[in-house]
């Protein structure tokens, strides 16, 4: 348990307003980018491989999350009229629809699976 003492040790570097360095900026970035990809790319991975099918789709359905992910990130950042928040989020994905996104492959193919993100997309845009 931390004590009093080593809360008196540690240095304030940046008060809330202040922007460090461009190069600080970029370094931290890049370090939470990297952290950051491999959890966009594991869910893909996880539903293709359940499903069953090939490289040709895996390979898909990694560089369609990182587009996605990426565009929607920039998105947040820029804020575009009430459409962004003007920080940076991570969008990504969620591993709460693996099991429905497996059964739409299996069932459906990649025609269901996509008909359903599309939808999920519309009622959540909706909601928010």
């Amino acid at each position: 348990m931390p004590t009093a003492a080593a809360g008196r040790d540690a240095e304030l570097r940046y008060e809330a307003g202040e922007e460090p360095s461009y190069s600080l900026s970029f370094g931290l970035g890049f370090q939470h980018a990297l952290l950051s990809v491999a959890s966009l790319v594991l869910t893909p991975v996880i539903v293709i491989r359940g499903a069953g099918l090939g490289d040709p789709y895996l390979s898909w359905a990694v560089f369609a999350a990182l587009v996605v992910s990426g565009t929607t990130t920039a998105l947040q950042v820029v804020r575009l009229g009430r459409i962004g928040a003007g920080y940076i989020l991570l969008m990504g994905t969620s591993g709460a629809f693996i099991a429905v996104c497996v059964t739409a492959l299996t069932q459906g193919g990649p025609g269901m699976l996509a008909t359903l993100i599309v939808a999920s997309w519309l009622f959540q845009f909706a909601i928010a």
